[in-house]
């Protein structure tokens, strides 16, 4: 975390004649605010949204597709993992692509390890309903909560739903 403290002082000196008499002051200036915390992640911790994708709903059509960014549009074909429809067609084992995941939430960032979503959750899709995972962004550099409500598994319609953080 960067951590931003100091004090600021400004000195204002003057000098000058008034009647031919010098007159000169120095006015001081001093900032005591308290310390001032700024992390180091962008972390979205705006309202939360829920996003759904029905059951055979088409994944190519934008209202069945999550826009997180212009580069993250996530969506899921009628089985497999999550993709990012922006640069992939079908799921493979890191989709999906220009995101990494990991199982907790953004208040214990600092502790969390990051890897593909299928990876984070270790190969086990069908039990992430009712997961809380961290999902990060790579090229924007965003952290986002994401809590998975149902997850239809086995090829049944890839269906699934999830609520997520906003930007503000």
């Amino acid at each position: 975390m960067l951590v931003t403290r100091g004090t600021l002082i400004f000195a204002l000196f003057g000098c000058g004649q008034l009647d031919k008499q010098e007159d000169s002051h120095t006015d001081r200036v001093e900032d005591t605010s308290s310390d001032v915390e700024e992390s180091q992640y962008n972390i979205w911790s705006g309202d939360s949204i829920t996003f759904t994708k029905q059951n055979f709903a088409d994944h190519t059509d934008p209202a069945n597709q999550d826009v997180l960014t212009n580069r993250v549009v996530l969506t899921r074909t009628d089985r497999g993992s999550l993709i990012n429809v922006v640069i992939e067609e079908s799921a493979s084992s890191t989709s999906p692509e220009g995101t990494e995941w990991s199982i907790g939430s953004t208040d214990e960032i600092e502790q969390l390890f990051f890897t593909p979503l299928k990876e984070a959750v270790n190969n086990n899709m069908s039990g992430l309903a009712g997961k809380s995972l961290v999902l990060h962004l790579l090229e924007d550099d965003i952290y986002i909560d994401v809590t998975f409500l149902s997850w239809t598994a086995g090829g049944a319609g890839g269906g699934f739903s999830y609520e997520r953080s906003t930007s503000e």
